[in-house]
C-alpha cells in the first residue's frame, strides 16, 4: 500500500535486491533418491511377479498335458484290462470244452487214450491212420489255441504292467507339479504382499518429502521475507529533484489524494504489450475508481495493492503470491530501461517491500493505494522505488 507522507529524497537499497535474483525451489535430493530407490525396488519386484505369472502359465500348460496323457493312459488300461478278461473268458472256455470231452471219456469208462480207441475202432490201416492224424488234430488244436491264448494273456498282462507304471509315473509328476505350482503362487502372494507393502511406503515417503519440500520452501521464503524487511531503504539528500518530476514537495499533493497526482484521465489505459500483458492490464483496468480495501483480493471485497496484480495476474493465467514482498521475491529482476507494460514495480517506504503496481510504460502505472485503483505517473513514486519484476512468461 501507500504512505501519505512524502520523503522527497531517492531512495536507495543498501543491499543489492534489484540485481536480478529471482528464487526457485530446489528439490531435496536426499529424500527424493530415497523414494526412487523404493520405486526401483518395488518395480524389481513386479518384475518377480511377472516372472512368476509367466511360470505359472507354463506349469498349467504342462499340468494340463500330463492331465491328458494320464486320461489316455487310464483309457489305454481299461482297454487292456478289458482285453484280459476277455482273454481269460476265451481261455476258460476252452478249458471247459477240454474238460467236457475229459469227463466224457471218463463217464463212458474208457480206460484207453484216444489214440487206443481209435485203433481198435478202424476198419482198416487206412482208416486207422485217418483215425489217429484226426484225434491228433484235436488234441494239438486244443493245445495249441490253450498256448496262445495264454501267451496272450501274458502280453496283455505285461501291457497292464507297463501302462499301470506309466499311471504311477504321470501321477507322481502330476503332484510335483502341483507342489510346484503351489509354491510358486505362494511366492507370488508373498511378493505382492511386498508390492502392495513398497507401494504404500512410497506414497508416505512421497507425502513425506512433499511436506519437507514444502516446509523448507517457506522456511527458505520466511527467511527472504525477514531479509527483505530487514534491508533498509535509505536516502540520499543529495538525489532530490533531480530529474524525477518530485520538486520540492508542491507536486505530491496531500493526504486528501494520497500524497501523489493521479492522472487527470482515468480511462482504461491504451498499451501495446504481450498479450498476457495486455489481459492483466485489462483486468486490472476494469476496476478504476474502485476504493482501496486492506487485505482486499477479489472485486466483491475489494483490493489492496497487491490483491489487484495478484487478481489481475490471476485472470490472464499466470499465478503470483500474495504480498507486495512476496511477489518482488517472485519476479525476475529487470533494469527500468528493459521494463515493458505488464511488468510490476515495487516500492519501499523505508524498509522492505509495501508496495506494487502494474508498470504501462511511459512512466506510468495501474496500481491501488489510498485513493482507490487509479492510473498514475511514476514521477511522484521514483523516491519509493525499489526496482521492476517480471512475471515468468509474461513479457
Amino acid at each position: 500500500m501507500k504512505m501519505n507522507t512524502k520523503w522527497g529524497r531517492t531512495a536507495v537499497m543498501t543491499l543489492a535486491l534489484t540485481s536480478g535474483f529471482m528464487y526457485t525451489a530446489q528439490p531435496l535430493q536426499a529424500d527424493a533418491a530415497t523414494s526412487q530407490e523404493m520405486t526401483q525396488k518395488k518395480v524389481k519386484i513386479d518384475k518377480k511377479i511377472k516372472k512368476l505369472d509367466n511360470e505359472i502359465k507354463d506349469l498349467k500348460k504342462k499340468l494340463q498335458k500330463k492331465t491328458e496323457d494320464y486320461k489316455v493312459t487310464q483309457k489305454d488300461l481299461k482297454k487292456v484290462n478289458a482285453s484280459i478278461v476277455e482273454t481269460e473268458e476265451r481261455i476258460e472256455n476252452r478249458s471247459e470244452i477240454i474238460d467236457d470231452r475229459l469227463k466224457a471219456y471218463q463217464k463212458n469208462d474208457s480206460t484207453v487214450s484216444p489214440y487206443i480207441e481209435a485203433v481198435l475202432g478202424s476198419d482198416s490201416i487206412t482208416d486207422l491212420v485217418s483215425r489217429a492224424m484226426s484225434v491228433k488234430t484235436i488234441i494239438d488244436a486244443d493245445q495249441n489255441l490253450l498256448e496262445e491264448q495264454e501267451a496272450d494273456k501274458q502280453e496283455l498282462a505285461d501291457q497292464k504292467d507297463d501302462l499301470e507304471k506309466t499311471q504311477a509315473k504321470l501321477q507322481k509328476q502330476f503332484q510335483q507339479m502341483q507342489e510346484e505350482e503351489s509354491a510358486l503362487e505362494t511366492k507370488k502372494a508373498e511378493n505382492k504382499v511386498k508390492s502392495l507393502e513398497l507401494k504404500r511406503q512410497i506414497a508416505s515417503k512421497k507425502e513425506e518429502e512433499r511436506i519437507a519440500k514444502e516446509l523448507k520452501e517457506k522456511e527458505e521464503e520466511a527467511q527472504k521475507l525477514k531479509d527483505l524487511q530487514n534491508t533498509r531503504f535509505v536516502s540520499d539528500d543529495n538525489n532530490v529533484g533531480n530529474g524525477n518530476n518530485s520538486g520540492n514537495g508542491n507536486n505530491s499533493g496531500n493526504g486528501s489524494n494520497g500524497g501523489s497526482p493521479n492522472d487527470s484521465n482515468q480511462s482504461k489505459p491504451n498499451v501495446s504489450g504481450s498479450k498476457a500483458a495486455t489481459e492483466a492490464i485489462a483486468e486490472a483496468s476494469k476496476y478504476l475508481g474502485t476504493s482501496y480495501v486492506w487485505g482486499g483480493s477479489n472485486p466483491t471485497s475489494g483490493f489492496d495493492c497487491s490483491g489487484l496484480t495478484q487478481w489481475s495476474f490471476k485472470q490472464a493465467g499466470y499465478s503470483l503470491p500474495r504480498t507486495a514482498a512476496q511477489q518482488y521475491l517472485a519476479t525476475e529482476k529487470i533494469d527500468r530501461s528493459s521494463a515493458k507494460a505488464g511488468d510490476l514495480v515495487f516500492f519501499s517506504y523505508g524498509s522492505g517491500v509495501a508496495h506494487v503496481g502494474i508498470y504501462l510504460g511511459n512512466n506510468r502505472m495501474l496500481d491501488a493505494q489510498n485513493n482507490g485503483v487509479v492510473v498514475e505517473s511514476l514521477d511522484w513514486w521514483n523516491q519509493y522505488l525499489v526496482g521492476f519484476g517480471r512475471v515468468s512468461g509474461v513479457n
